[in-house]
């Protein structure tokens, strides 16, 4: 079986700094009651690491983050996700003498930095395009509950009714979605306001290489695309639906075991790529599984 290594793809640097930090912290704090609030990153393998260095995950999906850290003890160490956090998890951190390890992404920070900004200017209105739910999404939400959040462009229409057409709109988005499907949206937008727009595109860099990888592809010489990562992480899933939106037969995977024999029939070229989350060391295992088929 040819395989088409596609390059870049795996760990990006907002992953490498958040596992790092939270590997330091298990250390730096050992003894103490250590817990990770949601998920550090959204791959089960990167999770489980972590887990057997003591760090109890932190889940409920009744209750927001906000509303999770208040319940953990006083005096506990919480690492937060690269995904963002709501800001006022800083404020309860304070109340109750807890210990944060932020792991927020650089990238994330900056759309947080971005939104502050313009809800700070009273002729502004912010849409974000983000997926629901998220974690990301969720701490942008948290900073107003002005900002209107928009998924899909079906969904546009729905938030006519909450623009003020007399302010001018910024339109920004989760950095980890599909390029496409965020030009159509900001695109459906502009047909149907006359508002003036301002577009500041916060697809992070490892994001938009990734999903560029993936369009450059020839679906006349590849068969089938591989992409390994977790069902809960975003640009894992966006991978699957490039390849899918260019022809090639797409599955997302968590690793080799996961790979179906029905898929290679007749295959002869498989391309393999990876989620920013997915360890190098998945990767390797299901790239020497089909050099070997």
């Amino acid at each position: 079986m040819k395989v088409v290594k596609v390059t870049p793809r795996g760990y990006c640097l907002g992953v490498v700094k958040s596992i790092k930090w939270a590997k330091e912290a298990a250390i730096k704090y050992a003894g103490r009651q250590i817990y990770m609030l949601g998920y550090l990153v959204h791959n089960k393998h990167v999770i489980d690491e972590i887990v057997n260095l003591g760090v109890i995950p932190v889940n409920d999906f009744k209750l927001n983050r906000l509303e999770l850290i208040q319940t953990l003890p006083d005096n506990a160490v919480v690492i937060l996700s690269a995904h963002g956090s709501d800001d006022r998890i800083k404020d309860v951190a304070v109340q109750k003498n807890i210990t944060l390890v932020d792991t927020e992404c650089e990238w994330v920070t900056v759309t947080k930095n971005l939104i502050k900004e313009y809800l700070a200017k009273p002729d502004y209105q912010i849409i974000f395009i983000g997926k629901h739910f998220h974690p990301e999404t969720n701490a942008m939400l948290a900073l107003s509950p002005t900002i209107n959040l928009v998924t899909t462009e079906q969904e546009v229409v729905s938030i006519l009714p909450n623009l003020d057409p007399t302010k001018k709109i910024l339109i920004t988005n989760q950095t980890t979605l599909s390029k496409i499907d965020i030009e159509a949206i900001v695109e459906k937008l502009k047909t149907l306001v006359p508002n003036e727009i301002i577009f500041k595109n916060d697809l992070c860099n490892a994001t938009l290489e990734r999903q560029n990888a993936v369009l450059s592809l020839d679906p006349t010489t590849i068969d089938l695309l591989l992409v390994v990562g977790d069902e809960r992480s975003s640009n894992t899933l966006k991978l699957v639906a490039m390849g899918e939106q260019i022809g090639i037969e797409s599955y997302r995977i968590n690793d080799k075991s996961d790979i179906q024999p029905t898929w290679l029939a007749n295959k002869t070229c498989v391309a393999v790529t990876a989620g920013a989350s997915t360890p190098s060391i998945i990767q390797l295992e299901v790239i020497r599984y089909l050099e070997q088929i």
